[in-house]
């Protein structure tokens, strides 16, 4: 078996890794399938003549991991993907309202403004993990401490924990969306 090596960064991500060469491949791939923005197809690896980490100039339909990430180096120069802006995600209802409400950026409005949007579309009790899925289903940059925002909302009044749920308050959807809920 031939042994094999990766080692790149991505935004705040750092992947090193060395091995058999099938198993530094599927270690490469489940990294990769993680990181937002590269699991599109139009990011596979082409079937075209690439230089693989050593040099040496390979056709192959299947490469290796280090072989990918240069080719993904060469191809899409690996930038940071802000994913609240890509414009993929624009069309998305929920990247959308927190657009309009001015949530993208704050957590603790983020994650008040999500549980406002689900209300919005009849859920009356909601749970951290079941904002933290909505966020993570729509690509949107997931909350660093979804229990932590729960607690600082419930301190305004924007919320009631019950068990291990939570209900909104009136004070706390007028927060998001303004006005009365008449």
């Amino acid at each position: 078996m031939s042994e094999s090596k990766v080692d790149f960064s991505f935004e705040n991500l750092h992947f090193s890794c060395e091995g058999d060469k099938d198993w530094v491949e599927m270690q490469l791939n489940q990294i990769l399938s993680r990181i937002p923005g590269l699991n599109k197809p139009e990011l596979s690896v082409p079937s075209e003549i690439v230089k693989s980490a050593s040099g040496k100039d390979i056709a192959s339909r299947k490469l290796s991991g280090t072989e990918k990430i240069e080719v993904l180096k060469q191809r899409h120069r690996l930038k940071p993907v802000n994913t609240l802006t890509t414009p993929e995600h624009s069309n998305d209802p929920l990247m959308e309202f927190l657009k309009e409400k001015d949530a993208e950026k704050n957590q603790v409005r983020k994650f008040l403004a999500t549980s406002v949007f689900l209300h919005s579309k009849g859920v009356e009790k909601f749970s951290t993990p079941m904002v933290s899925k909505l966020l993570k289903s729509t690509h949107i940059e997931k909350l660093i401490n979804a229990s932590d925002c729960l607690n600082k909302n419930e301190k305004k009044g924007f919320c009631i924990k019950e068990d291990k749920e939570f209900i909104l308050t009136e004070a706390g959807i007028r927060s998001i969306i303004g006005g009365s809920l008449e």
